[in-house]
This record gives C-alpha cells, structure tokens and sequence, in this order.
C-alpha cells in the first residue's frame, strides 16, 4: 500500500496551481473543527508557570549560576531541547534575552567538539544529535549572531558531524553513537533512526551558507539524495524529517536537483509517516504529529506528542519560500495543527480524561493517547511529569510565526523570521483564504521584525505581492489584502521594488525573497 500511495503522490495526482498534492492533507482542506484558542492567553499562562517555583521548571545550575530547564515539570534534567526553544522563544518575542541566554555555551562539549543535549554526556541518540545541533545553529542566528566563540564552537561542532558521518560510512541505521568507543550503538533495532540522513543534510547545508564552510555544500547534496534514496519512508522522529524539507527545496532552488516532493510527502504520510488525520472518538487529531516510529505501527498511531506538533513548523514555513508548490499543503496543515493542538490541555469538544490533572494547566501534556473502541483520546505524559515544557515552549514562537488577522483560520505565515539558512531576508508572508468567499483582512509584522529590521520600519512600509511584484500599498501599522474564494498570496516587506533574477525575487539588498523557477 505504502509504494502505491507513493507513486500516486509523484505520477498520479493532478495539481492545482503548481501546488503538490498529498493524499493525506486531502481532509485539511476543510476548516477545522474546534474553534481556536487564544494562544497568547496560552503563552502567557505557560511563561507565568515557567517561573512559578511550584512546577520545578526553571531551575539554576549551581555551579556557574545559569538558567537550566528539564523538557517536564518536576524534572531534575539540564536540556538544550527545552533550553533551546524557549531561549529562541524568547528572542521571538522581542523580549530580553540576557538572562537566558548563557547556559548556551554549557551544551558544548569540549571533550567531543558538538554540542549535545546535556553537559556531560558521552553517548546520544541520533535524533537528539541532530536537533540540538539545528537549536545550536538557530541559537546563534538569534541571540549570538556573529559572535566569534559562538561561531567557532559552531564550526568545530559541524566538523565533527562530518567526521562522525564518515566514519560510520553514512550508515544511520543505528540508535545513536557512543564517542567514548567512537562507535554507533543500537540498544534494539526499533531504535534505528535511518532519517538522519536528512538531519545531517541540514547541518551540512547550515554549515556551507552560515559558517563559511564551502565543502560541506557537497556533503548536503550527497546527504539528501542518499536519504530521498530509501524506498520507504525512514521517519523516525520529526525533527530531522523536517530539517530535510527545508535542506531539499533550499538546494532545488540552488540548482542541486533533488526530489522536494518526495521529501516532503514523508513528512505529511498517514500511512507509514508521523501525520496524525481523522477522529479518535469525537475528537478530530488532523495535523498532530506521532513521537516516534514506536514499537509497532499501531503503537506509533494511536499517539501524538505536543513537542513533536509544533516543532516543524519552524522549518516548513521557510521551505515554502524556496518551493511555493509547497504553500498550499503547508498553509492547510498548519491550521488544522493550530486547531488540534489544544487536545493537549485535556480540552477538545469534551473535557477529556487526563492523568496529572493536579499539575499546571498551563503546561500541556507531553502526549495524547487513543484508547479502545470509541472513546474520546486521553490526554497524557511518557515520564513521571506529564507536563511538557519543550512542547509548550514553542507556544512562543507561534506569535511570530503565525500572524492572526481579523478573520479566524486566515492566517498570515511568516516565511522568513525562522529561516537560519539566509544570512538576511525580508518579511514574507503566505496567507490563504480556505473560504468559499473573496475577504478582506488585516494583519501586523511581529514586532520582532523591528528589532531584526529596524531599516524597513523606520516609517511607513511597503508592501509587495510576490510573485507579480504589484505594490499593495504603504502600510504604517496594519497589513490589508483582499483574496478571492480560495486563493493564496505571497507578499513581502521591501524598501524597495523587489528585483526579479533568474529564478529568484530579490530584495533590494539581494534577500532572496520568492523562489521562481522550475
């Protein structure tokens, strides 16, 4: 069945627009079903139990003094995939960083030369490997741009990827690696993690455009063909999944021809992937993602986990950029993921059951978990706290990523704020109307683009429709569009005309704004 749905998302189906088409997004084409919840009364809620003493989330690392975070209320554990996403949360929100920001250089290991998810630590699995390492990277565009020790760290940590890659020969179809024996290990074969193959395309790509190391260019070409190279899909965990996406249409729009559709389907798979589509009970999970390949098929689709929901979409939105034949699939599911995420916080049509209900509300759980027969899912945690704080932590960065407008579901996605591959861009934004009607709508820039761009906003703006290059208007404050019944836009904040290139619109000082060719 899997090669079948395959081969109908490459050869069979028609498209619209230019847009890929995945059997499984079909359904998200619709609105959702739960209204949406006001996420910044949610972040805000989730910050206040951040700092509140009683959940045991921030804590202080009693040797230097630095801010630390377990991924769990009531942890004990020091993370960079908690620390991670709530330092560059914070950068999003145009907060002030300072406090946060210097237990960065103690994930890095200087025994190892990378950086990993704990201080201390010999052996890791892949998927950690990789995701810190991509954190690693975006903490550094965000709180550290350009900062000497930074950077250095960043370039020894990517040389050592390339030397751990290989000397296992390529071969991730293993758990993790073990640098004390300089070796990967396997604990049991469902551990095996052959997607990161994409994570380490990424960190090459990374390594090339932002560290000024041209030769690992190469590296991330040969690394995206071996992964788009397996016959069935290697998901394992999201995070390398979709670093790969953003690794595949960047190299697509550089000239490096590799199959984005392929990559990308992987990501938005039902049937042997992590997309979670359709009802468990009465309660509609489209958009949530699964945690891991699990103990069996089954196992991996009768949960979703709330880090694992939200966290591509950090790396999926700038994708669009370099493919727009992505926007439409892209701009559906994250609706219907913006909808469904509130299952986490036990609440859906029903209030549903829960198993450390006498925890902060304000955290939700780390997984949701469908149970026998017809009932409604369970909203729950794999350790002892339940509570996930790395999955609550990108409730910050939604502010920025997703801009409402004044119409619910029409959302203006931020194409650019989170693209760690581009050393300068430009607002740009996707907005899609799903309805069956033309509107108008409203919507601002984050103002995380002031601090970022402060160039552009000095006074009024002005606005672009891509890829017509049609001025839209100058804008002080509030963005207006109009969209037909079902049509989307790309549009983008530019001082200047954009400049149309062979296959990119460029700002005025060359940002690569719009992906065009073929």
């Amino acid at each position: 069945m899997h090669q079948t749905k395959e081969k109908a998302c490459k050869e069979g189906l028609e498209t619209v627009n230019d847009n890929y088409q995945f059997p499984d997004l079909e359904d998200m084409k619709k609105l959702p079903e739960l209204s949406l919840p006001d996420y910044q009364e949610l972040n805000k809620r989730f910050i206040e139990a951040v700092h509140d003493p009683a959940n045991k989330i921030y804590r202080t690392n009693p040797q230097n003094g630095h801010p630390i975070f377990g991924a769990y209320t009531l942890s004990n554990s020091n993370e960079m995939v908690t620390w991670g996403i709530l330092a560059i949360g914070e950068w999003l929100m145009n907060r002030d960083t300072k406090w946060i920001a210097p237990t960065y250089f103690d994930f890095y290991s200087q025994t190892h030369r990378i950086f990993l998810n704990s201080p201390d630590v010999d052996k890791v699995e892949y998927w950690y490997l990789f995701y810190v390492n991509l954190l690693a990277g975006a903490v550094y565009r965000t709180l550290y741009d350009g900062e000497e020790t930074a950077k250095n760290y960043l370039m020894e940590a990517a040389s050592s990827m390339k030397k751990l890659a290989k000397s296992i020969n390529y071969d991730f179809y293993a758990q993790g690696f073990d640098f004390t024996t300089y070796q990967s290990f396997t604990n049991r074969d469902i551990f095996c993690q052959p997607d990161s193959m994409a994570g380490y395309a990424y960190q090459m790509l990374f390594a090339s455009q932002i560290l000024e190391q041209p030769d690992c260019l190469e590296e991330s070409v040969n690394a995206i063909r071996r992964y788009q190279a397996y016959e069935k899909n290697p998901w394992y965990e999201i995070p390398n999944g979709s670093a790969g996406v953003l690794a595949a249409a960047w190299l697509q729009a550089h000239g490096y021809e590799n199959d984005v559709e392929k990559t990308a389907f992987w990501i938005f798979d039902n049937e042997n992937g992590p997309l979670q589509k359709g009802n468990w009970g009465d309660e509609c999970v489209n958009g949530l993602m699964m945690g891991w390949r699990g103990e069996s098929r089954k196992d991996a689709m009768d949960s979703a986990y709330s880090m694992e929901s939200l966290m591509p979409m950090q790396l999926l939105l700038p994708s669009v950029r370099y493919c727009p034949a992505l926007a439409e699939a892209v701009s559906n599911w994250v609706r219907h993921v913006m909808s469904s995420f509130q299952l986490y916080y036990g609440q859906g049509k029903t209030k549903l059951k829960e198993t450390r209900p006498e925890l902060s509300s304000a955290v939700p759980y780390e997984r949701l978990q469908r149970l026998e027969g017809e009932e409604n899912p369970v909203a729950c945690g794999d350790f002892d706290g339940h509570r996930s704080v790395y999955g609550a932590g990108y409730l910050m960065w939604l502010d920025a990523l997703v801009r409402n407008t004044d119409r619910e579901w029409i959302y203006a996605l931020d194409l650019s704020v989170t693209d760690w591959l581009s050393r300068k861009n430009c607002p740009v934004y996707l907005i899609q109307n799903p309805l069956e009607e033309e509107i108008t709508v409203q919507f601002t820039a984050a103002d995380i683009w002031k601090k970022k761009r402060p160039d552009l906003f000095e006074n009024a703006f002005l606005v672009w429709e891509l890829p017509s290059v049609r001025k839209l208007g100058m804008y002080e404050e509030k963005i207006t569009v109009t969209l037909k019944a079902k049509e989307y836009k790309f549009m983008a904040i530019s001082k200047e005309m954009p400049l149309t290139t062979t296959n990119f619109i460029c700002g005025a000082d060359g940002e690569e704004l719009l992906y065009t060719g073929r």
